[in-house]
């Protein structure tokens, strides 16, 4: 038995945690740069406030119903998902965090006549401890118990459902393209062959799925049968590392987004290093508005590859700053650069190099500064010490104009209570 645990409106949850007063209203989060809508409340939805719909097309809609609107606050969504994946995991050993607010719990060691007060105590203790609601679905499989979730929070409203022993009536009340893994796109050539619901492609055979469509899609019929084709999977080290954000507004100068690449390389570190790993070769970019005609455009990219395998931000930042050096022309008003980190490396491993090979002195003292680096920013807050290569006014930032503070991880953004 599988259990899939999905946080309810998950970033809307998050904003409205630190704020009672938003309890029972309509809340929006917007995308990088306050651009489209990425998250709703129930009430946002009711309201017929559509995911994905550019904000300027409902903002007067949402000063007609006082619409509570956020910028993204990621910070704080990440924080607050690492506490309720903290205790979802000392609750139970077996889990698979599957996203910012989605984990699986592999279940079968546990009593079938224990599982489904084990799953409404989980549901509790995570409101308790964190204030984020939950919706746990049950089932045979990882698809059925998706399937079991989407039940809870779309048809029941109820916060954990079990669905084995009614699976043959609930399958056939399921849209085909609400099935995990299948999608609109799958569900309009199920169609065509007849298949229509969850139950259609449950009873089809498996073989001529495989044979007219692919392998995906004969699991998940697999699967809504109770097989079980896939398990919990356990958490693996990226190959690779991506960081980049468009600009808040169009940049022209070498020196903003000199400070644009250097604060992506710091962040793609971070990632770097918190799964032990080290990168051989970095990959620089920079584009122009491809939405403005009316612009000259640009977009070009660099690979610069290292000696010395590594997580130095130093030596990252340094080479990231050469390879833009190498791209960049003045005269185009450019909207968007990044790094690209390849070749990720475990960090125990070592490549040695017959004429430019480092001493292991330099190695530790550069692992010293790292590990000092790290600390300061995991006690006081991320960003507390950086290069200076980060800049300070950051011309070239993402436009956040409704963010919320960080409740959970700035000093400056305590709640203060007043007695």
């Amino acid at each position: 038995m599988y259990a899939l645990i999905d946080c309810n409106n998950f970033y809307a949850s998050c904003e409205r945690l630190f704020k009672p007063s938003l309890v029972n209203k309509p809340i929006l989060v917007l995308s990088n740069n306050d651009g489209c809508i990425i998250a709703r409340s129930n009430e946002a939805k009711a309201l017929g406030i559509k995911m994905g719909v550019p904000y300027y097309q409902v903002k007067a809609l949402c000063q007609q119903h006082q619409v509570e609107v956020f910028s993204s606050n990621y910070t704080l969504y990440g924080d607050m998902s690492q506490r309720v994946m903290s205790i979802i995991e000392a609750s139970w050993p077996a889990v698979e965090v599957y996203s910012i607010d989605e984990a699986f719990l592999d279940l079968s060691t546990l009593p079938v006549e224990q599982q489904e007060s084990f799953c409404r105590d989980l549901q509790k203790k995570v409101l308790k401890h964190t204030g984020i609601p939950t919706s746990i679905g049950l089932g045979p499989t990882k698809t059925l118990a998706k399937l079991a979730n989407f039940l809870c929070k779309k048809v029941l409203k109820t916060p954990v459902f079990n669905v084995a022993p009614e699976r043959d009536y609930w399958l056939q009340k399921i849209d085909v393209g609400d099935v995990w893994g299948i999608g609109r796109q799958w569900s309009k050539k199920l169609a065509l062959c007849g298949i229509n619901s969850a139950y259609d492609l449950a009873v089809s055979d498996v073989h001529l799925l495989k044979k007219q469509f692919n392998v995906v899609v004969m699991r998940t019929a697999m699967e809504l049968q109770g097989i079980a084709c896939a398990g919990l999977c356990e958490a693996e080290p990226k190959q690779s590392i991506l960081s980049s954000k468009s600009f808040g507004t169009m940049q022209t100068q070498y020196s903003a987004i000199a400070q644009s690449v250097s604060s992506h390389c710091a962040r793609a570190v971070e990632k770097l290093r918190q799964q032990q790993s080290v990168t051989k070769k970095i990959s620089v970019f920079v584009q122009t508005n491809k939405h403005r005609e009316d612009l000259a455009q640009h977009a070009q990219s660099i690979e610069v590859s290292l000696i010395h395998p590594t997580d130095d931000l130093r030596i990252i930042t340094h080479c990231a700053k050469q390879g833009l050096r190498r791209i960049f022309k003045a005269g185009y008003y450019y909207k968007k650069a990044g790094v690209y980190f390849g070749d990720l490396l475990p960090k125990t491993v070592r490549q040695l190099d017959l004429f430019h090979q480092p001493s292991d002195e330099m190695f530790e003292k550069a692992e010293q500064f790292m590990a000092m680096f790290d600390g300061i920013n995991q006690k006081f807050g991320r960003h507390t010490i950086r290069l200076a290569a980060e800049g300070h006014s950051k011309p070239w930032d993402m436009r956040r104009e409704l963010k919320s503070p960080a409740y959970t991880t700035s000093w400056l953004d305590l709640p203060i209570v007043r007695v």
